[in-house]
């Protein structure tokens, strides 16, 4: 049996995603007429986030995102359905990674071994034995909940995939989930295509041997020399970025206005206790209140220089409930009052 290692990526305390699956899914609300603001919202993600695609939203927030979207539509299979519809190529780097490659084989390795381009969240290994392939992934922290939803939009998405790159109507020899199921299994079955069981010890996809050794319609040796140097440089650059920081503020610019910016709050919908937000934060050299105080600071000087927008305004939209919080922080990180510094703008331009 030889075994393919996972991606290697920096797996800190938050386990970041690109949010591939909450975007189609936003997609697949807002075709069907449903409003996903408040979805969104109670799963800790705004739309910028997701048209962004940068991956910063976390794994947590995510998998909420695609249960509570099923529960809205009364869909169980919703994640099915998802991906059932989406384009391929809007998985990014890893569709054209396998779309180079030479064999669904070596497909299901560059996928394996570039997972991290796409999330934190699971590890992903392919082993191969005398009759068959299997593809598992393995979760990178331990879960109350398996993400049923999001683990079988990714299955399906998958299996199109490799149907798409080898224009064969293929269908693995068996799929299992860690999930449980007691409805809709018949469905499941018609979907697939193969063999499903629930409540195993992994997700994973198991191919026989006539399926891996298929060649992949556009396979470029050459594309993919390219596109595999790009993916080492993307898994490098996540090992070299704090992921939790950013995530903070990206939850700060939604709650800021109207003073809603708690570290309870954040921590919430980052899917983590207040007790081990804070710790983690220690661990990246900061904490809460740093990052909300450098957030205000910044924001501050960008709305200042927008003259329609009144001192008034700009308290709110940092959080402020009166105008003289604000004023008291200013003069802090400035040494001058905002309206001083807005008949100034030069003196604000020269501060660090």
């Amino acid at each position: 049996m030889k075994r393919v290692p996972h991606s290697e990526f920096r797996g800190g305390p938050f386990l970041w995603t690109r949010g591939i699956g909450a975007g189609e899914t936003l997609g697949y609300l807002e075709r069907n007429a449903i409003d996903a603001g408040p979805l969104l919202a109670k799963a800790g993600i705004s739309r910028g986030q997701l048209s962004q695609g940068r991956g910063t939203i976390s794994a947590t927030s995510e998998y909420r995102f695609l249960e509570l979207a099923a529960r809205e539509m009364n869909d169980p299979l919703l994640g099915l359905h998802v991906a059932a519809e989406m384009d391929m190529r809007r998985a990014g780097i890893l569709f054209y990674l396998a779309a180079s490659s030479g064999t669904v084989l070596e497909a299901l390795e560059h996928l394996a071994r570039y997972a991290g381009t796409a999330t934190e969240a699971v590890l992903v290994e392919v082993a191969r034995h005398d009759d068959e392939t299997v593809m598992t992934v393995h979760p990178a922290r331990a879960q109350d909940e398996p993400p049923a939803q999001f683990a079988e939009f990714i299955a399906l998405g998958l299996i199109r995939m490799l149907r798409l790159l080898t224009n064969r109507d293929i269908a693995p020899s068996r799929v299992t989930f860690v999930h449980t199921r007691r409805s809709g299994l018949r469905e499941i079955h018609r979907i697939m295509r193969c063999p499903v069981a629930f409540a195993q010890p992994a997700d994973s996809w198991a191919f026989p041997q006539s399926v891996v050794e298929l060649p992949i319609v556009s396979a470029d040796s050459h594309l993919l020399k390219l596109l595999t140097a790009h993916a080492d440089d993307l898994l490098a650059e996540r090992r070299s970025v704090t992921g939790l920081r950013s995530m903070v503020e990206n939850q700060l610019l939604r709650l800021l206005p109207g003073g809603r910016a708690q570290a309870a709050t954040v921590a919430r919908q980052l899917g983590l206790s207040t007790r081990s937000f804070t710790r983690y934060l220690a661990e990246e050299g900061t904490s809460f209140s740093e990052i909300l105080d450098h957030l205000r600071n910044r924001l501050a000087r960008r709305y200042l220089a927008d003259e329609r927008i009144s001192l008034q305004q700009i308290a709110w939209l940092l959080g402020y409930s009166e105008l003289s919080a604000f004023n008291h922080a200013f003069k802090r990180w400035f040494g001058m009052s905002p309206g001083r510094a807005r008949m100034h703008p030069s003196r604000l331009a020269r501060r660090p």
